[in-house]
This record gives C-alpha cells, sequence and structure tokens, in this order.
C-alpha cells in the first residue's frame, strides 16, 4: 500500500490523519523541556526579595505550567488539526477548570463563620460522658 495514492481520503469532507514531522515533534520536546529547565531555574535563581514572594513564585510556575500544558494539548494530542468542535471543547474544558480553581480559591480563603444553631449548645446537646454524682 505504500505505493497507493491516498488523494481520495480528502475527497467528500473526510479528514486524512495528521502526523507531525520529526523536526516538528523534536522542537515541541524541546519547548518543554526548556519549560522545565524554567520551573527549576526560577526556584533556584529568582533574588531573594522575589523568591520569598509566595504569590510571585506560584504565579510564575502556573504560567510555565500553562504553556507546557498548551504545547501538550495543542499539538500532541491534536487539537491543533481538529474540527472546530474539538476547538471549542478544548477551550472550554481550560475555562471551566480555571472556573473551578478560582471557586475553590475562594472558598477556601473564607474564614468559617459559625451560623446560629450549629453552636454545641451544653442544654440540647447528647449526654455522651455523664457520670451519676454520688452525692
Amino acid at each position: 500500500m505504500a505505493g497507493h495514492d491516498h488523494s481520495e481520503l480528502t475527497k467528500g469532507g473526510a479528514h486524512p490523519h495528521h502526523v507531525l514531522p520529526q523536526g516538528m515533534i523534536f522542537l515541541i520536546a524541546g519547548g518543554l523541556f526548556a519549560g522545565m529547565a524554567a520551573t527549576i531555574g526560577a526556584a533556584f535563581m529568582i533574588p531573594e526579595p522575589l523568591h520569598s514572594n509566595t504569590f510571585f513564585m506560584q504565579s510564575l510556575a502556573l504560567a510555565i505550567a500553562i504553556f507546557k500544558a498548551c504545547l501538550v494539548v495543542y499539538f500532541y494530542m491534536g487539537v491543533k488539526f481538529g474540527t472546530r468542535l474539538v476547538k471549542i471543547f478544548a477551550y472550554g474544558g481550560f475555562i471551566w477548570f480555571f472556573t473551578l480553581f478560582i471557586m475553590m480559591a475562594d472558598y477556601v480563603s473564607r474564614p468559617l463563620e459559625p451560623v446560629p444553631g450549629w453552636e454545641t449548645v451544653p442544654s440540647s446537646a447528647l449526654p455522651r460522658n455523664t457520670v451519676e454524682d454520688p452525692e
């Protein structure tokens, strides 16, 4: 089958199978290794005033991780070659995840507020360790 012409696969709206060139795969893998090196470098080489700022360090690490995830999803998982529906679901998945992340961060950052009726009131609580008074 190596000598056959596969041009009929594109007729009628069918999509041919996409294969990334080997150079592109190595380029993307190099970008992922560079992202890993940037993460490690950020942990060890950023000067102290910024290094002690946890918001900056976490934001930087998260930005590098998002860049690497986008490379993997866009090229290795084939979203680049997918239909519009595939791209909408891929982008929608990221938006959904970050919406959940923001909601969870908001939920965790709020202090626990006591609500009337949730406190343990000794008069209404069940007796656990009652000891008879010998008097």
